[in-house]
């Protein structure tokens, strides 16, 4: 596994292998997930209207941020890349990236800008906003007199638990032991800041991440979820279509993945409704995707001229209705059909809040992740996984509390 320092290290050592020429009239992009393997659909009128040829690398999620930070120790960053919002403060930090014309800003969702913007100044353009949010059987829901899942954690667990007893072989709902969104999802319901102190220690013993942390080991403990990863979980929709659970969170990736042969979930047969919070639904966990262009990019012009092509309101509706993904222009959002699974989205979106724009950010989800699967199997409670939290993320951000006591930071 490749990290930062190291990154910096064969960094220093690949600058002049960046200065090395590449093809004129071309621009290099990498994609990621299913937005990457369907993208030449969008690129012929690209280049037809511009003469410039796109080189695109489609690149799983799965691998896809070790691959930057290879690419950036390397020299082999791409002009164009398409980030996860939350890896956006680690490569900033590492200088991998150049900051956009301003008129590209223009027309987002606040919650969209807010999301690639560091110390006040943008490093990124947004490209697909998303939100979790819980997909379930109509049929299993309506089984025990609910018309959908309730948005209190509290009705929630008596409806699961309803479910559980009507079907003693099946499940509620699926919560994957190495997904970490479902935990924080309900986390951002509190209102608890994730970090403390300008961002340099954990608040994972706040009363309201401690709230989440109790709900989530309930789900376990009542047998509302199995306790299975993705591997051993297989395909979660072929899970979802037979009713081996009743509920799955998800992102709206579901929406274009629900539509592909191999997955095929019975249009009708699903409904979507909001992330559970301890007395509603409330603020929701923003996520999303923004295109960035690299420091090293050969010819910045360009590069920001397919950035500007692809997040136009206009493509980002063609992007919906290929993939799901949502769009992060207000003007897109009109364009979309107006059911109340969009409208969903929408009102979720709005009401979200951006985690810590801190380069460690993607490290430190994974440690609360693996604290938490050691408390579902028993090996932790409540407050001892929230104290391990703590103390794991202090560990994470001591050299950033260093930085902030000398003035190096903000």
């Amino acid at each position: 596994m490749i990290t930062r320092r190291r990154a910096l290290t064969l960094a220093s050592s690949a600058a002049l292998s960046a200065c090395a020429p590449r093809d004129s009239n071309r621009v290099t992009w990498w994609a990621m997930g299913t937005t990457g393997e369907n993208a030449p659909i969008l690129l012929p009128p690209f280049t037809r209207t511009t003469g410039i040829d796109v080189d695109l690398q489609a690149v799983p999620w799965t691998g896809a941020h070790e691959k930057l930070l290879t690419g950036f120790a390397g020299g082999s960053l791409p002009d164009v890349m398409m980030l996860n919002t939350g890896w956006l403060p680690e490569l900033n930090l590492l200088g991998a990236l150049t900051a956009p014309p301003p008129a590209l800003l223009t027309g987002h969702l606040p919650g969209a800008n807010a999301a690639v913007t560091i110390a006040g100044r943008a490093y990124a353009v947004p490209w697909t906003a998303d939100s979790w949010v819980q997909f379930y059987r109509r049929d299993l829901i309506a089984e025990v007199d609910y018309p959908a899942p309730p948005l209190d954690w509290a009705e929630w667990t008596r409806m699961a638990q309803a479910i559980v007893r009507r079907h003693p072989d099946r499940f509620a709902t699926l919560h994957l032991l190495d997904w970490p969104e479902p935990l924080f999802a309900y986390a951002a319901q509190t209102g608890e800041p994730f970090l403390r102190d300008r961002a340099g220690r954990g608040n994972f013993r706040s009363p309201g991440f401690r709230a989440a942390l109790a709900f989530y080991k309930q789900v376990f403990d009542l047998k509302l979820s199995p306790r299975v990863t993705g591997a051993e979980a297989g395909d979660t929709y072929i899970g979802l279509r037979r009713g081996w659970f009743a509920i799955l969170p998800s992102d709206a990736v579901f929406l274009g993945d629900a539509r592909r042969p191999e997955h095929r979930i019975v249009p009708g047969s699903w409904g979507a409704a909001a992330t559970p919070g301890p007395r509603g639904a409330g603020a929701a966990m923003a996520r999303g995707t923004c295109l960035a262009v690299s420091r090293t990019a050969r010819d910045p012009a360009a590069a920001w001229r397919l950035v500007a092509f692809l997040t136009g309101a206009d493509l980002q509706r063609q992007i919906f209705g290929i993939t799901g993904d949502l769009p992060t222009r207000s003007r897109a959002w009109t364009m979309l059909p107006p059911d109340p699974v969009t409208r969903l989205f929408a009102t979720q979106i709005a009401d979200s809040v951006a985690p810590p724009a801190v380069p460690e950010w993607e490290r430190i989800t994974s440690e609360v992740q693996q604290v938490a699967e050691a408390m579902v199997r028993g090996r932790l409670g409540v407050d001892a996984a929230a104290a391990e939290m703590d103390a794991r993320v202090d560990r994470i951000l001591a050299k950033r509390r260093w930085l902030l006591d000398r003035g190096r930071i903000t």
